[in-house]
């Protein structure tokens, strides 16, 4: 607009010829039109900073067969603009573009190049961060590989993996020559994980350096390759038998055996494998014992050249329970007793009478007396209302108590007199 304005009075100068007096006066009166306007619109719409940060640096691309060594896939660029608010508060993140400047690079090298961002007309560039970035550029090369599956380590030594065939046996590792001349091999990666049978897997390539460590900044074709991996239940699995030596006090029997876990898993050549019917674990002293013994032991001899794969510690845990010699005797309709009832209340129990289940020698049932087996229910800290109270049972020495039915009675709890509920306890 500035400039057609210029000309056209600039035309009606040249065909006019008039006073330099009057020629000043216009050429004063346009400058100040001009400045005018450029006042009124800088009042209108005035110049605005906009700070955009963490802008996402596009992915530089060189010809051919050069290609960037380094990994600028996180780089973020800060930018500050400055421009008329009507262009400046409608811009986004997607029209600055950040990119590098790559014209100068020419060749493999390190090169420092300039970061550029797009902006329309009006809006200018106050402050870049990064500025510039250092890059290095390689040729690209390309190198054929054997394709080596490796099983990761497992904690589990009752399987074992046969022979895995992956679908290709030769990648192609591409990327810049100095990196792909660090690669010494490919790997497969199989994790056998939960797996107890042959399985199918699709799994990605690793490169790696002589040392056995991860390389990347390549890529590896195909990216992924498809493997069947042979899983088998390594050796047999026979039951545990506990061998005991002693016997437990007079009057004491064992009831019980138990061996965590009742099986183990052996392997070696499969004809002396096969001929093993059970293992017994390694003698348990019990000689005059009164009480439950548990003990890890390990197991008696193995037949040479077989070995327990698991446990893998070659241990049971073994729990002979023993307790004394009698035998069990159910009491019907035994009148449950409340104790621990608080001075002027009285009680009740739903139901007044309980089954109980006892242990005792013969001896100790035959001499047993009516009152001798009491269950009783505790009121101790219990005021007026229904209350729901466990049992316990009274037993005398040498008697053991194994169950009662109800295992809980109702007991109703008044203040003086008698309370409704019936029958009324002792």
């Amino acid at each position: 607009m500035r400039d057609a304005g210029g000309a056209a009075i600039w035309t009606a100068l040249r065909g006019v010829r008039l006073p330099t007096g009057t020629v000043l006066r216009l050429l004063s009166s346009f400058v100040l039109a001009l400045l005018l306007w450029g006042w009124v619109t800088e009042r209108q719409d005035p110049p605005v900073p906009r700070i955009f940060t963490n802008v996402p640096l596009e992915e530089p691309q060189v010809e051919p067969p050069l290609q960037i060594v380094d990994d600028l896939s996180d780089v973020a660029v800060r930018v500050v603009v400055e421009g008329p608010r009507s262009l400046a508060q409608d811009l986004i993140d997607d029209d600055l573009q950040p990119r590098l400047d790559l014209s100068q690079v020419d060749g493999a090298g390190t090169f420092t190049v300039p970061v550029r961002v797009s902006l329309p007309n009006g809006v200018r560039v106050d402050r870049i961060t990064p500025r510039q970035l250092t890059i290095q550029v390689d040729a690209t090369a390309n190198k054929s590989f054997r394709l080596d599956p490796v099983v990761i380590p497992f904690d589990d030594d009752s399987r074992r993996v046969g022979e895995i065939v992956p679908g290709v046996t030769e990648v192609t590792v591409s990327g810049p020559q100095q990196i792909v001349a660090e690669v010494a091999q490919v790997v497969l990666p199989v994790e056998i994980g939960e797996q107890t049978s042959d399985f199918t897997a699709t799994i990605a390539p690793e490169a790696r350096t002589q040392a056995d460590e991860l390389i990347t900044g390549v890529q590896i074709q195909p990216e992924r390759v498809e493997v069947l991996v042979p899983v088998e239940a390594r050796g047999r699995s026979v039951p545990v038998l506990i061998q005991t030596a002693g016997a437990p006090a007079q009057g004491y029997e064992v009831v019980d055996r138990v061996a965590i876990p009742d099986m183990v898993v052996l392997d070696g050549p499969p004809e002396l494998v096969d001929e093993v019917v059970s293992l017994s674990t390694a003698p348990i002293g019990i000689e005059g014992a009164t009480e439950q013994i548990s003990r890890s032991v390990g197991l008696a001899t193995l037949p040479p050249g077989v070995t327990v794969v698991e446990p893998a510690d070659g241990n049971i845990e073994v729990v002979v329970q023993i307790r004394p010699r009698g035998a069990t005797q159910p009491l019907t309709d035994q009148t449950v007793t409340v104790t621990d009832l608080g001075p002027g209340l009285t009680a009740a129990v739903e139901p007044a009478t309980v089954d109980v289940e006892i242990f005792a020698s013969e001896d100790t049932l035959a001499a047993l007396e009516a009152g001798d087996v009491v269950p009783q229910a505790s009121a101790a800290g219990l005021g007026p209302g229904r209350h729901r109270v466990a049992l316990e049972v009274s037993v005398p020495a040498g008697v053991q108590w194994l169950t009662a039915e109800p295992e809980a009675i109702l007991v109703t709890i008044a203040a003086g007199g008698t309370p409704e509920a019936t029958p009324t306890a002792g």
